[in-house]
């Protein structure tokens, strides 16, 4: 037996020069007699010798996998039985190992090849130098072609350039070089394309809210059939968990699993997706792994499968594999483009209801320690999220409150990460909007913030409402929040909105209506199924300016026209039921909406022009603290004498601000009057001496 690799390899180069010398002394004519420099050698003499050496062979063989078997590490022996190879394939892979060990090689294969830049046995010289019998070479010759998806495994594919199949240079796979010669326990953690999970018995259990499925792929692997391949599937969103139940199917075989990721090859050439498939194909059966493809979908591209690809994995696998895994995020019945004939099982992930996104929560959450205020309930209820998702929020929340130096996961820093977590197109129809005011900066009367909070209410207290109280079963939709406002511009509808997203820390999106509606039938609502399909991966608020421009008193039907109309309104008040999170529609002309589309909304917030007192709290917190302010400045005056929106008397405070900082001076009531006096000219009025009274001097 051999001890190390280097005596196991000492004595493979022998062999091979054994072989170069038989072929280059007996140089395989067609005669029974050739001439040789040592005298006159007959056929029987030259197949005496080959029978000598195909019997060292089969020593080395056999003591190689004794060695193997008895614990020694010899990967290329290991390599060399757990691929399959025949008698003629172990021959060539030991040729074709030779130049990868000692250079000369290249030179003498050189010499014997009419290519005298070939360094490598071609599949030609392979059969010449293994058998002088023409009938054995063509056989061997045959056996190329049927089993040349397994050599492509172990050689380096063939250029196009060349036509003939015994022209094919045999290059080892630079993989299998990497394994042989330079075997690394880290192979696998150099390739993005797939990753080796052994079974280590993990810290999963949190994690598997599909615990049913792992059972039932564990009794697939028990009822392996030899005969044909099984392709157990696994459907699901990302995050949860498909790899987890093939994890914990396979950990009580005491096998690992190799997931390959088909999104990491997507944008490789054709034959480098090719050489990849293969690589972890080889790989997976080196190391005993279950193989599990991820990411099926990407084999989609627009409205095409990959044929060609899908066939060349499937064939690869059904070379070394009874059970194959596949992952995907959509459920499509790829099988009708496949023509194998594999066994197929298909498993759906159930998506976590709740109650299951609060344990999730709960057991991600619990070994960093968060901070008590951190509701784990209402997390549940604002994001829907898969449990690796909820996981990897957790981390990164982790990672964010390290590098403050806080000692516990806040609120601040969970929020963030889910918001980063969260993958939508919602900016492709319509503006977020950043939420930064507060209950404090809106000013409101108290019965209408009264209402606001009441909708906050809905949301955080969901769990409690739905779950506990069961009132799930009573509601089948319409457990979201639809919200209307309605008020003159600038009292304050856009920043009621800001204040719900900030409070519940969710984003917040403006959608204009007038950029959805389309004069083709069918367009809108295309363009609302759009957004509520997007929307519905973030539960971001949805706030639709100018809303009337679409529930405007209905129409009587007289065209087409009327009728689409009507339905573009019935549909988008269907998605706004179906929605679980907050709607908002905002409006300048409540008394333009119809009666019945009012009474499916659930809140109506009326947003009046503000009175004096109200017009008092604003001219007040219109400033911030930090900036400085002349003595002179008189909110009591501003608010008793000039009857503004709060938008105007924000753009009022702004435009005093710059021109204060433009002379570098401190704001006075001159650069406020001033502000005031082109803010009124905006709508066409001019202010005088009777309005103005003492500040009349500032008159512009």
């Amino acid at each position: 037996m051999y001890q190390e690799p280097e005596q196991y390899f000492e004595v493979l180069l022998q062999l091979v020069k054994k072989e170069l010398d038989l072929y280059t002394r007996y140089a395989a004519f067609p005669d029974d007699v050739r001439e040789a420099e040592n005298g006159m050698h007959s056929r029987k003499a030259y197949d005496l010798e080959r029978r000598l050496l195909f019997q060292e062979w089969n020593v080395f063989h056999k003591e190689a996998h004794q060695s193997v078997k008895s614990g020694r590490m010899l990967p290329f022996a290991y390599m060399l039985h757990k691929l399959g190879l025949t008698e003629f394939e172990k021959y060539c892979v030991c040729l074709a190992a030779a130049p990868e060990l000692d250079r000369e090689f290249e030179k003498i294969y050189a010499g014997l090849q009419e290519e005298r830049s070939c360094k490598y046995p071609t599949i030609d010289l392979c059969i010449k130098m293994f058998s002088a019998d023409t009938c054995v070479r063509n056989n061997l010759i045959h056996q190329i072609v049927r089993r040349k998806a397994l050599l492509l495994c172990v050689f380096q594919e063939k250029p196009k350039a060349m036509e003939s199949e015994l022209s094919w240079k045999l290059k080892l796979q630079s993989d299998l070089i990497e394994y042989i010669f330079f075997y690394e326990s880290d192979l696998v953690s150099r390739k993005k394309e797939y990753v080796l999970c052994l079974p280590d018995g993990g810290n999963w259990q949190g994690l598997n809210v599909n615990r049913q499925i792992a059972i039932c792929l564990k009794h697939c692997l028990e009822g392996e059939a030899e005969e044909r391949l099984q392709l157990l599937i696994l459907t699901g969103a990302a995050g949860s968990g498909k790899k987890l139940q093939v994890r914990l199917a396979v950990q009580e075989t005491g096998r690992a699993v190799l997931f390959f990721d088909l999104s990491k090859i997507r944008q490789k050439s054709a034959e480098q997706q090719r050489e990849c498939v293969r690589d972890a194909v080889v790989r997976a059966v080196l190391d005993q792994a279950y193989l599990c493809f991820c990411h099926w979908e990407a084999l989609k591209y627009e409205k095409d499968w990959d044929i060609a690809l899908i066939h060349e994995i499937l064939k690869n696998a059904e070379l070394f594999f009874t059970t194959v895994f596949l992952t995907t995020e959509t459920e499509e019945q790829w099988e009708e483009f496949l023509s194998f004939d594999f066994r197929t099982e298909v498993f759906a992930m159930r998506h976590p209801d709740i109650r299951q996104r609060i344990r999730l929560w709960k057991d991600s959450l619990i070994m960093y320690d968060p901070d008590e205020k951190l509701s784990c309930e209402t997390l549940a209820a604002q994001f829907d999220f898969t449990p690796g998702m909820i996981r990897e929020v957790v981390e990164a929340a982790a990672k964010k409150t390290a590098a403050r130096g806080a000692e516990k996961i806040d609120a601040a820093s969970i929020y963030e990460a889910c918001h980063q977590k969260i993958s939508h197109r919602l900016g492709e129809r319509a503006s977020r909007v950043n939420a930064s005011y507060t209950w404090d900066e809106l000013v409101l009367e108290e019965d209408q913030k009264e209402l606001l909070r009441q909708a906050c209410g809905q949301i955080t207290c969901r769990y409690r409402v739905y779950e506990e109280w069961g009132f799930r079963s009573r509601l089948a939709y319409g457990r979201g929040v639809s919200m209307l406002f309605a008020g003159p511009p600038g009292t304050g509808k856009t920043m009621a909105a800001q204040v719900l997203a900030k409070e519940l820390n969710l984003e917040l999106y403006k959608v204009d209506l007038s950029g959805v509606l389309s004069k083709y039938i069918g367009e809108t609502q295309k363009n609302l199924r759009d957004i509520f399909d997007e929307v519905q991966k973030s539960r971001s608020i949805l706030f639709f300016d100018e809303a009337d421009a679409l529930f405007g008193k209905r129409v009587n039907v007289t065209d087409s026209r009327d009728i689409s109309a009507n339905a573009q309104t019935a549909y988008l008040l269907q998605k706004i039921e179906e929605y679980d999170g907050i709607t908002i529609l905002a409006t300048n002309l409540l008394q333009n909406f119809d009666d019945a589309y009012k009474r499916r909304i659930k809140y109506i917030i009326h947003f009046t022009f503000p009175q004096e007192e109200q017009r008092r709290q604003l001219w007040k917190k219109v400033f911030p603290a930090q900036m400085p302010l002349e003595d002179d400045v008189d909110t009591e005056y501003l608010a008793s004498s000039f009857d503004l929106s709060g938008a105007a008397i924000k753009n009022i405070a702004v435009n005093a601000a710059f021109m204060a900082a433009a002379e570098q001076q401190i704001t006075g009531m001159k650069h406020i009057m001033t502000a005031l006096q082109q803010e009124y000219r905006k709508s066409g009025k001019t202010l005088g001496k009777e309005e103005l009274k003492e500040y009349y001097i500032y008159k512009k």
